[in-house]
């Protein structure tokens, strides 16, 4: 009770908690929850209770319509196009258009931040593992992103029962059986201490089994003057125990129990009008079940959830399908009847497989995607067809890979694999498949089960297919996979379909400059970028963010991602589509740091792994952690740099790639010589020049030679730079792109004997450095050009330089090499800057917000673009401030004067 009791404390002091209270079945795990609700409401809080029914668990947005509708007068203060998704979900709304199934969770989250305004809560949610998986997702999506409000979380779960939904990083209380002491106060007084030794060692301790025996033995059986019986009702054999019960029952009160078993909701309405019709009178049945049922708020319900399953063990077949097809006669509700009525119907029935077919769409229409894959598996059941079966279980693959049920998905999918069905359903199962290994699996996985669609695949479906494997392939390092996948789209592409003309334009583009082959490519990309942003459903598609970003990505025009990817990234924010966003941005933040935009690049990195984490994905593209890592330890931020360098190492694991691939290798070394470790900088790139030629992030050959110069210089080892200088130097050939132009100067100068030849060397580098957009590396050379003029005593000279390098790492907000130009500085004899270099940097998140602040935009449209609470971007302002000692939002504004921004939040208009 205290670890919950701290889950409460630190909730109510703005430290928003959750804990996963687990347990075996009758271990105490609800009368556990149902002491903390009642603390918290004596306290004031306001708790939502929701229950898990395991029959319930097919119907979407069950345990959420239980959870939010106390709330329902807060829902003004959601965003509009949240609480349209929210809205629909629950079923206060009609659908008007499709949404991603994360808006509803971002829904969530704002829903629960604007009550807990008024007073702290608490959402109780009792057996998780049967909350339907679009409720448990939006909650779990909501307790992961909220920070800052008071806001508890409490969720038992019962042991042995699989769930739905992953809880991985929540606290964990595990309820264990009761001690001799803590029984006896259970139990009450009669009982003899070494009756209460038997009992404890029997039932091993479990609540529920010692109520049992309190209720079942005798008095002299409890103080030990009669032998107990050989049979007590412990924890395996309880459900024996309740089918004893049972079997006691009236008629009546019996089939009102398998009524209630039957229900898919507890409302009591149901069962009593199906006993009236049935000759039976419903008080009559419930008296007769006192002790194993009671009607609590309109509610029926089993004294405990072991009795419902002890009841549908019970029933016979044919009572089951009885109660079924009594309570489709009465329920109102369509879903709910149709649900009925299939679990009434052991064989084919064409028109109920046609109507659970509609309720599917419904669902789907609702985001409610597990839901509609369970009717679209029942639909399928039901039909004869062999042909509409296989059709419907490959949509209920789809949507069950849309909820995020891979174990579904991949079982749904086996069968319609193992059949005779049509190419085009496999096709259709072969690619939720491989998109299902792309966020879970491996890519190795995911290539295979693509080339296997793009084998049986025909039209959209085929194009689809070959465009996922032309990306899987480009992440292999498959060059001739992706040439092949590519110029066969553009083959098979239908031009009459706007989405496929641009696809036969992007795929060929894309190869093109892959094989070296710019000028042939480059075209290809700029038509597929006016098809994407001239048709009116490409251009609001968010599917197609990733194309957009690629398009900037192979033509090296940043002018193409910061004039399209802004508004498609919006656009994806504002329909919540985070399972898209999440890698997109995790694209972007590659691009914007090779566009020399630092201070975006570190807060769309940051933003792009944690929405990878919340959404579970175990496998993700690795670019946004490398650039996390390259970003914090620029900051010297080195803990944080390190966390991010071992989850891109299990990237590289997870899909079976080198151990330290190039780009890997590049970012490794970067961190060491940011943290000062020069030794790992010369094992790790020395390494990389054996395997791989040091290719640079151009691919150019030793391209890993300057850091590795300034490396060797740094321990000492001067004559291994020069001769890596004149190395590195010989290799380029043909025409040299101005970056590696501008290395080769750097390294040029930097092994110099001679000031003159070494100061020739730095001019040329910087003459180069002024045609890339990239102002880091420009103030690198800066930095190292000030540091060889302070030591050969010019430090006039060395000032200039030295104060521009400052200024522009100032600017990117790169705080550790800020303090190094300025330690070279102070060198010189010049005094600090206004702005001090040792200041505490700001986190990504606090990045991210300050931009957006920065733009103008209210705490409450903050709050919308990123999926955080208003309470949460209050604090990060706060902190902002304070760090760069600001006094309003205004000297925000003009202190962080960047152009490029996270993606404006499409929710203008709302106020805070």
């Amino acid at each position: 009770m205290a670890e919950l009791a701290g889950v409460l404390g630190r909730a109510g002091a703005g430290r928003p908690s959750t804990a996963v209270i687990r347990g075996r079945a009758g271990y105490g795990k609800s009368a556990l929850l149902g002491a903390v609700v009642a603390r918290a409401s004596a306290d004031g809080w306001r708790c939502l209770p929701v229950s898990g029914v395991e029959s319930e668990s097919a119907l979407t947005g069950a345990g959420l319509l239980a959870a939010l509708s106390p709330l329902r007068d807060y829902v003004a203060a959601v965003p509009s196009a949240q609480q349209e998704a929210l809205g629909v979900a629950l079923g206060w709304r009609a659908a008007t258009s499709f949404g991603d199934r994360f808006l509803i969770g971002a829904a969530t989250l704002s829903l629960l931040s604007a009550a807990a305004s008024d007073r702290p809560l608490l959402i109780a949610v009792d057996d998780v593992q049967w909350v339907d998986v679009e409720s448990a997702q939006a909650l779990v999506f909501a307790a992961r992103r909220l920070v800052h409000d008071p806001v508890a979380v409490l969720l038992t779960h019962r042991v042995g029962v699989p769930l739905r939904v992953p809880l991985d990083g929540f606290d964990v209380v595990t309820v264990d059986g009761l001690p001799p002491a803590a029984a006896r106060e259970l139990l009450g007084p009669g009982f003899s201490d070494g009756v209460i030794e038997r009992l404890v060692e029997e039932t091993d301790g479990n609540p529920l089994a010692l109520l049992e025996c309190r209720r079942t033995l005798t008095r002299a059986e409890r103080a030990g003057a009669a032998s107990l019986p050989r049979m007590l009702p412990v924890p395996d054999r309880l459900r024996d125990l309740y089918v004893t019960e049972l079997a006691g029952l009236s008629d009546g009160a019996w089939l009102m129990a398998v009524l209630c078993a039957a229900s898919a909701d507890r409302s009591a309405a149901p069962v009593f009008a199906v006993l009236a019709a049935e000759g039976h009178d419903p008080d009559t049945c419930l008296a007769d079940a006192a002790g194993l049922m009671a009607v609590r708020e309109g509610a029926l319900t089993f004294r405990h959830p072991l009795i419902r399953s002890a009841t549908w063990d019970r029933a016979s077949a044919a009572e089951r399908r009885w109660a079924h097809q009594s309570l489709a006669s009465v329920v109102g509700d369509g879903a709910a009847r149709a649900w009925h009525r299939a679990e009434a119907t052991p064989g084919y029935d064409e028109v109920l497989a046609d109507e659970l077919a509609a309720v599917a769409a419904t669902d789907r229409s609702r985001r409610g995607y597990a839901a509609a894959a369970a009717a679209m598996e029942r639909a399928a059941r039901l039909t004869a067809d062999p042909a509409r079966r296989n059709e419907w279980l490959a949509a209920a693959t789809e949507d069950a890979y849309v909820a995020g049920d891979s174990a579904l998905a991949r079982h749904l999918a086996s069968e319609v694999l193992g059949s005779d069905a049509g190419s085009e359903a496999q096709a259709r199962v072969l690619v939720a498949l491989g998109l299902l290994e792309q966020h879970y699996g491996t890519l190795a996985n995911s290539r295979q089960r693509f080339e296997r669609a793009a084998e049986l695949a025909t039209g959209r479906l085929l194009v689809r297919a070959l465009y996922e494997l032309t990306h899987v392939c480009h992440a292999l390092d498959d060059l001739n996979g992706v040439v092949a996948a590519a110029d066969r789209a553009a083959v098979v592409a239908d031009r009459t379909d706007p989405e496929q003309a641009m696809l036969a334009a992007y795929l060929p583009g894309a190869a093109r400059v892959i094989e070296g082959r710019p000028d042939l490519g480059a075209p290809l990309l700029t038509q597929a970028v006016e098809q994407l942003e001239s048709d009116p459903v490409l251009r609001d598609d968010p599917r197609h963010l990733i194309v957009a970003l690629f398009c900037a990505f192979w033509l090296r025009d940043s002018a193409v991602a910061v004039g399209h990817a802004e508004r498609r990234i919006s656009r994806a924010r504002e329909t919540g589509a985070l399972g898209i966003l999440a890698f997109a941005l995790s694209v972007y933040s590659g691009g914007l740091a090779w566009a020399g935009d630092h201070v975006t690049a570190y807060a769309v990195a940051g933003e792009a792994v944690e929405l990878l984490d919340t959404l579970g994905y175990a496998a993700d593209p690795g670019v946004a952690c490398e650039v996390s890592a390259i970003e914090h330890a620029a900051r010297g931020m080195h803990e944080d740099a390190e966390r991010m360098l071992v989850r891109a190492r299990r990237f590289a694991a997870i899909h079976d790639f080198d151990p330290m691939p190039p780009h890997l290798g590049r970012t490794v070394a970067f961190c060491a010589f940011c943290r000062g470790d020069l030794d790992e900088v010369v094992r790790v790139l020395e390494d990389q020049v054996a395997r791989f030629g040091g290719v640079g992030v151009l691919l150019e050959p030793l391209g890993v030679a300057p850091l590795l110069i300034e490396s060797y210089l740094g321990l000492g080892r001067d004559e291994d730079g020069r001769r890596l200088a004149e190395r590195f130097a010989a290799a380029q050939s043909g025409p040299v792109q101005p970056y590696v132009a501008a290395m080769v100067a750097r390294c040029h100068a930097l092994v110099a004997r001679d000031l003159d030849e070494a100061v020739a060397a730095f001019e040329r580098s910087l003459g180069f450095h002024t045609q890339l957009p990239d102002s880091f590396e420009t103030a690198r050379t800066q930095l190292l050009y000030g540091m060889r003029l302070r030591r050969a005593g010019r430090r006039v000279d060395a000032r200039k330089q030295l104060e521009a390098a400052r200024d522009a790492f100032l600017a990117q907000d790169l705080t550790m090499w800020a303090d190094r130009a300025a330690q070279e500085l102070a060198g010189t004899g010049q005094r600090a800057h206004s702005r001090s270099t040792t200041q505490e940097p700001l986190t990504s998140q606090e990045t991210r917000v300050a931009l957006l602040v920065a733009q103008g935009f209210t705490n409450r449209e903050v709050a919308a673009a990123l999926f955080l609470s208003p309470k949460t971007i209050e604090h990060h302002v706060g902190a902002v401030l304070r760090k760069r000692g600001l006094r309003s939002r205004t000297e925000l504004a003009r202190a962080l004067a960047v152009e490029s921004a996270v993606g404006q939040p499409a929710v203008a208009g709302d106020t805070v």
